[in-house]
């Protein structure tokens, strides 16, 4: 789990516009259980995502998984400098 006021200072980033891989992208949703944070990237070409039986369904703007920490259990500091 989650430090509780680290959790809510990253679902205060949840709708933020930020620059990830060069492109720009929005937080969309904290993952408290998987200790991760999604990202939608914008602009750019729609993926194929498929449904829960794997089947293509539809096209979508494509989504990145980051881990909130590093391997030594620190937070990234990526994440961290959209916090300041």
């Amino acid at each position: 789990m989650i430090d509780h006021s680290l959790l809510e200072q990253l679902r205060s980033l949840v709708g933020r516009r930020i620059e990830y891989a060069g492109g720009t992208c929005c937080i969309i949703e904290i993952l408290d259980s998987e200790r991760s944070l999604v990202i939608q990237c914008e602009g750019t070409q729609r993926v194929i995502q498929g449904n829960q039986y794997g089947e293509a369904t539809r096209r979508v703007q494509q989504c990145h998984t980051l881990p909130l920490f590093d391997d030594s259990g620190q937070l990234h500091p990526v994440i961290g400098s959209w916090l300041e």
